[in-house]
């Protein structure tokens, strides 16, 4: 372990999050690291992890889980802190720090994990439009930082993670019940609280553009989200030239909803990567969801396609759909191309699960599944940002070297990432322990009793 603890990325996660746990807390919190590093290729549990650096020499196997559910869990959101502030420091000061929210569900079966559930998935198969599994459905929180050497590229990184849990559930385990949106406002809020005065933008799908997440932003925070196509837009209340009784109006005269305004014949100008597709904005109020604050939709419009699906083909794109910001400064083609950038999110889910052993705990408490994930995530995040620190420092990577099939790509990928993480590791000496004793790799016995020990 001393060799991971000297080595660039420990130097990393050491500094990084130093001083937030005691003396013993903080050797548990290094074992666990190291065992994540070394596990890499393996499955991704706690019990790998001690199987790997022999920590059960060190302390009782238990410890560990317990520092999962205790320490852990109770330092988590002032690790987040630091991953939070050290990611902005590579945002430029006058260009809006982009947060991703989406939720996620990780397959489990075991029947005494607590906030087990069925949850509908929508990444289901091509002849699927959606599926529902049963595990747990974590909320989770991304910043997009650029990389240096590679302008106009980023990378994702997490800052925040809750598991949600059903209404019933969270009765049952006496803790306060919260929706996914209410969850993701939270990460949200603990941003802009950890950055004062940075502007923030906000990206998520329809499943967020709720009450819970969009009224009384801050100040400092803008969304850009899908809106629903029966939702109505109003224009502006007119102001009253003379006293008279009642309250003043909320909202003026009806805009229409983007089903009705997608059949206006006028106003329309094509997509900028979509042919024969047409696109249009207009301002105005969402008063059902987030009253008294203008925002800015944008509605898409695609021709009829008269072509019937083939049986195993995808469900086309529908025929109209509506986007909108609460940032009156942004145009119409950013806004598309923002809400696009959306799909990063997904990217890093599934990098999670394949090289971070994301969801791959065993653990039954919720506490302990939030730490452990939590660990992951982190140790995720501190990955990138020493990636981000070491490209600024060493820029000339060639992306297409050993994988020339790759012709277009641009920017570098979480497995370009962990290739160059584990090279470093590797030439700072950091593996896994030798978990056999040498005397024990070759048995020596004679060939006639070979079979009696056998049998």
């Amino acid at each position: 372990m001393a060799a991971f603890i000297v080595s660039p990325f420990g130097l990393f996660v050491m500094g990084l999050f130093a001083g937030l746990f005691t003396a013993p807390s903080g050797q548990t919190f290094t074992v666990l690291a190291y065992g994540w590093v070394v596990a890499s290729g393996e499955r991704q549990t706690i019990t790998t992890y001690l199987w790997l650096t022999g920590a059960t020499t060190v302390k009782h196997f238990s410890c560990f889980y317990r520092f999962l559910g205790g320490p852990l869990y109770e330092a988590r959101w002032q690790m987040w802190a630091r991953i939070i502030r050290c990611a902005a420091r590579w945002v430029p000061a006058g260009v809006p720090i982009v947060l991703i929210v989406d939720d996620s569900t990780k397959k489990k079966a075991g029947r005494q994990i607590e906030g087990v559930g069925h949850y509908r998935n929508g990444a289901g198969s091509a002849r699927q439009e959606y599926r529902t599994l049963r595990g747990l459905n974590f909320v989770w929180g991304q910043m997009r930082v650029p990389v240096p050497g590679w302008p106009g590229q980023s990378l994702s990184i997490p800052i925040g993670l809750s598991l949600y849990l059903k209404e019933e559930q969270a009765w049952k385990l006496h803790v306060p019940y919260q929706t996914r949106s209410a969850l993701a406002r939270e990460i949200v809020d603990f941003v802009a609280t950890q950055l004062p005065t940075r502007r923030i933008r906000v990206l998520g799908d329809g499943g967020y553009a709720t009450k819970d997440m969009l009224q009384q932003l801050p100040a400092t925070v803008d969304v850009v989200s899908r809106m629903l196509i029966p939702g109505k837009l109003y224009t502006p209340p007119l102001p009253r030239t003379t006293p008279c009784r009642g309250c003043p109006p909320k909202k003026g005269a009806v805009l229409g909803s983007p089903k009705t305004l997608a059949r206006k014949r006028s106003g329309w100008q094509y997509h900028s990567t979509e042919a024969g597709t047409l696109v249009q904005a207009w301002t105005g109020l969402w008063h059902s969801v987030l009253p008294g604050r203008l925002i800015r939709v944008v509605v898409v419009r695609r021709p009829l396609q008269l072509r019937a699906r083939q049986p195993g083909q995808r469900k086309p794109r529908p025929r109209v759909e509506a986007f909108f910001t609460t940032d009156l400064t942004l145009s119409l083609e950013v806004l598309l191309a923002q809400y696009r950038e959306r799909w990063a999110v997904e990217i890093t889910i599934r990098d999670s699960n394949a090289f971070a052993g994301f969801g791959h705990d065993q653990c039954r408490r919720r506490e302990r599944v939030v730490g452990a994930n939590t660990l992951r995530l982190v140790l995720v995040a501190a990955r990138t940002l020493w990636f981000v620190e070491q490209t600024r420092r060493t820029v000339d990577r060639d992306l297409t070297r050993y994988r020339p099939w790759y012709r277009q790509k641009v920017a570098p990928s979480q497995l370009d990432i962990v290739w160059t993480w584990r090279e470093t590791l590797h030439a700072a000496g950091v593996f896994p322990i030798s978990r056999f004793a040498p005397g024990l790799a070759e048995i020596q016995q004679k060939p006639e009793n070979t079979l009696l020990l056998a049998a």
